[in-house]
């Protein structure tokens, strides 16, 4: 066939395999390495094929933070694996191609997934306190005096003509980079935590506190998750990193509607427990959960069309018709009883409605 010729890549024991920076050119044949890369470049692809779905689906009005935030670290995770897999695996790509690639996906992954993450903060912190804005003030700065340098000697080193002048200065910057974005998302997690520890002081609801321990957990094997990436980066497994890398950010974006859904059922159950839901009134050792969220609407408004409520996601809230027992006509009592319990839905489910759309 015209256009169609072999190149030949030395072919490498497993053991003797430099996963470093210090490697150039096509990457050498061994089976085990090529399979490591073929699966988790597959994963997270697959991964964001099947979460654009749930995104799409889940969310009711398709705008706001949350939203284009949760979406383009799918996305991103794609972008950064296809990348590498251009970088490692494809002799003749552009390395200008691959790189922008690669780092427009690692952008979108790290500083993407930190915005979800201040995002959910909005659940369980107050909206518009200090600690919420020092928080995106953290995730801008640290982007700009680890990031920007970063993305600038990946190009250095992926340049042949510079590789060996400035391999050094990557090495050193990748090893700070990666512990700094670590700590920032280890951050950000441990307030979520914190906040979700002032839920469960409220909480008379055994499920309630069920769900809300679960939800730390979660917290943790994120960190977990990171501890991974970093150790590997440590131990100068660069090549190995770089692919595991989409994969572990498509695992957090899978942990993330894991979250979304143990909400709804917080939402949808109440926090308090005894029949009552937890809403305007919470207050536990002075702290006022929601207190000044744009989101919070009076318990048992019954006017027969709901005003909507706008929030500073971008998403415009209308309280679900279910309406008072009253206006609606029912063939049996049991069917009565039931829209009898369902009243309009309290703030602490507006609070997660309004901003999440739909559960999965």
């Amino acid at each position: 066939m015209s256009g169609v010729r072999n190149i030949t890549v030395p072919w490498v024991p497993l053991d003797e395999f430099d996963w470093s920076f210090a490697r150039t050119g096509p990457l050498p044949w061994n089976l085990t390495v090529w399979s490591i890369i073929a699966v988790f470049t597959a994963l997270p692809i697959w991964t964001t094929v099947e979460l654009t779905f749930w995104v799409f689906y889940t969310f009711e009005r398709w705008r706001g933070i949350y939203f284009w935030s949760v979406l383009g670290t799918t996305w991103g995770v794609t972008i950064h694996a296809v990348g590498f897999v251009l970088k490692f695996c494809v002799p003749e790509a552009n390395w200008v191609l691959s790189t922008v690639l690669s780092e427009i996906g690692w952008v979108a992954e790290v500083c993407g997934f930190s915005i979800v993450l201040w995002s959910r903060l909005h659940l369980v912190i107050p909206s518009g306190t200090r600690i919420l804005r020092y928080v995106l003030a953290m995730i801008i700065i640290d982007e700009v005096v680890f990031g920007v340098p970063t993305i600038v000697f990946q190009f250095l080193i992926s340049n042949p003509a510079t590789h060996d002048a400035y391999i050094q200065h990557m090495e050193i910057m990748e090893r700070i980079q990666i512990m700094a974005f670590s700590v920032q998302e280890t951050v950000i997690s441990a307030i979520y935590v914190w906040g979700t520890l002032q839920l469960l002081k409220l909480s008379l609801n055994s499920k309630a506190k069920n769900t809300l321990a679960f939800l730390i957990i979660v917290q943790v094997l994120v960190v977990l998750a990171d501890v991974l990436v970093i150790v590997l980066d440590y131990l100068e497994y660069y090549t190995l990193k770089a692919v595991l890398h989409s994969f572990v950010y498509a695992f957090k974006l899978q942990v993330e509607f894991v979250v979304l859904n143990e909400f709804k059922h917080i939402a949808r159950g109440g926090i308090t427990g005894a029949g009552q839901s937890f809403g305007l009134e919470g207050v536990a050792d002075g702290f006022s959960l929601f207190n000044n969220s744009p989101l919070d609407m009076p318990k048992g408004s019954h006017s027969p069309s709901p005003s909507p409520v706008h929030n500073n996601s971008g998403v415009t809230v209308v309280a679900s018709a279910r309406g008072s027992p009253s206006s609606r006509t029912t063939g049996s009592d049991v069917s009565r009883a039931q829209n009898e319990h369902r009243e309009e839905p309290d703030a602490f489910e507006l609070q997660y409605l309004g901003r999440y759309g739909r559960a999965v």
